[in-house]
């Protein structure tokens, strides 16, 4: 079965959002504190970083974060970026007094986790600008998936790295509020990470 490393920096007590636990993975809950502080053999199939992780806690990882990411590691990153803890990353950047029309949502390329999704599953109580506003830049060579308004702002894009590894940023509130729920069919957590363990090279897990 493959295995879903989920990054806790809150209360040791929170469990993780539901839908990180049903994606067909053994999910294992670590405190970004006691990552090793140096590179070590990738053990995950897919590393969450869920919204409001310790940025600070995540720089002092840094050397762990970029061993994983060259060996092939994936990753699903959620929220606004303050400070960059991958050297591909950049900090947010908001949309400049937006009007609702700046906050809708459009599709820029086909993605088999969002395809089959509800035209409005991205709204909250029909309200816009809960899943984003603004976007984390992408890098170079990212592909993205979903952008906010007239300024086409990345808010979900991915980027494949070394030895097929995957990035996937959502540069909004956690993804495990949007459709994903016990009742919502497709659920978009679960597809999507399913969809990036897929892409992405397994870790060796031999000694």
């Amino acid at each position: 079965m493959a295995r879903v490393l989920y990054l806790r920096s809150r209360n040791r007590s929170e469990a993780p959002p539901a839908a990180y636990a049903g994606a067909g993975a053994t999910l294992d809950i670590v405190d970004i504190a006691d990552l090793p502080d140096r590179r070590a053999k990738r053990r995950h199939d897919l590393i969450v970083i869920p919204m409001q992780s310790d940025e600070v806690m995540l720089g002092r990882k840094k050397a762990w974060l970029e061993g994983v990411w060259a060996q092939g590691g994936a990753f699903l990153a959620n929220d606004v970026i303050a400070q960059p803890y991958l050297p591909f990353l950049r900090p947010f950047v908001p949309i400049p007094s937006p009007s609702l029309a700046d906050l809708a949502l459009q599709r820029h390329s086909a993605h088999p986790a969002f395809d089959a999704l509800p035209d409005g599953f991205h709204l909250f109580g029909g309200m816009l600008g809960v899943y984003g506003v603004g976007h984390n830049p992408p890098p170079p060579g990212a592909v993205i998936v979903n952008t906010l308004g007239h300024g086409s702002y990345a808010i979900d894009w991915y980027l494949e790295g070394p030895n097929r590894g995957l990035f996937f940023c959502h540069g909004g509130p956690d993804i495990s509020a949007c459709h994903s729920g016990p009742d919502d069919h497709p659920n978009l957590t679960h597809g999507l990470m399913q969809w990036i363990m897929e892409q992405s090279h397994k870790p060796d897990l031999h000694p």
